[in-house]
């Protein structure tokens, strides 16, 4: 693997405002989130935070949020979002492949597919290990990605599919974004390319970026040969996030995919 950036290159994360214009519908997991953090906090630590945008149920619950994201943009724009909380809001730059914050926490979550940016096991296990050195023994890892869905993977190729709508405050109108994609099932690398229009111009912006798609048995071989759950499970859990008595009686509908699980702390390396 080669040296983790300390800056995101993909496009999709170089523009905080035109994300959080995209994401305008992104809201059913929000009290997911502040009711996990009721329930294990109350030190919390996201990776790839974003642009704050679960940050924000995450201190209503009155926790100590840390975020850790790799763009420059992001940071800034969750710095705006969450000057209200004063210390009990931190955010730090780095890349969830190699980084030590020399503390541990209580609940480590990783939201709205994250994960599926690191596109090799290599890069999984790097980012899971340093999951553990943040771990103490009672700490809870809750991983969000989708299950993927082969009416979504092996789509004719070059067929463009419509994936959103959103109005961009910065060119003043509606964009439509179609997209296509190209599916690798030896590498599981899932190559995606998004065509953003107005009514006045069409593929104004193109961008490509490449998702890795997590079955849910290499999750959990994964989490696994890290050593990062003792009592983990795969939890597979239908359309929206589920209330928290829903992970833990294991709820099954191959949507949504949580791992939810008390992690192993750093006290049982070695």
């Amino acid at each position: 693997m080669s040296a983790p950036s300390t800056e995101s290159g993909l496009p999709i994360y170089q523009d905080a405002a035109r994300y959080d214009a995209e994401h305008w519908w992104k809201t059913d997991d929000l009290t997911f989130w502040e009711e996990l953090t009721g329930e294990y906090g109350p030190r919390v630590l996201e990776l790839a935070a974003g642009t704050g945008r679960l940050a924000l149920p995450v201190l209503k619950s009155r926790a100590t949020y840390t975020g850790l994201e790799i763009s420059t943009a992001f940071l800034e724009c969750a710095r705006v979002k969450l000057a209200s909380f004063g210390q009990r809001a931190r955010l730090v730059q780095g890349d969830i492949r190699d980084f030590h914050l020399d503390e541990t926490f209580d609940l480590i979550l990783i939201g709205f597919n994250a994960f599926l940016h690191l596109l090799t096991d290599e890069e999984a296990l790097a980012a899971l290990a340093c999951v553990r050195e943040h771990c103490h023994e009672g700490t809870r890892l809750v991983i969000d990605i989708f299950v993927p869905d082969p009416l979504f993977l092996y789509r004719p190729e070059g067929q463009r599919v419509p994936a959103k709508i959103y109005a961009d405050p910065q060119i003043g109108a509606t964009v439509k974004v179609e997209e296509t994609n190209l599916y690798d099932p030896d590498t599981e690398l899932n190559h995606l390319r998004w065509y953003y229009s107005t009514d006045e111009k069409k593929d104004f912006l193109v961008i490509n970026f490449t998702l890795r798609m997590y079955f849910p048995d290499t999750m959990d071989r994964l989490l696994h040969s890290a050593g990062v759950l003792e009592d983990g499970r795969v939890v597979l859990t239908q359309g929206n996030l589920p209330p928290l008595q829903s992970v833990e009686s294991l709820a099954c509908d191959p949507v949504l995919h949580l791992v939810v699980g008390k992690a192993g702390g750093v006290g049982d390396l070695g």
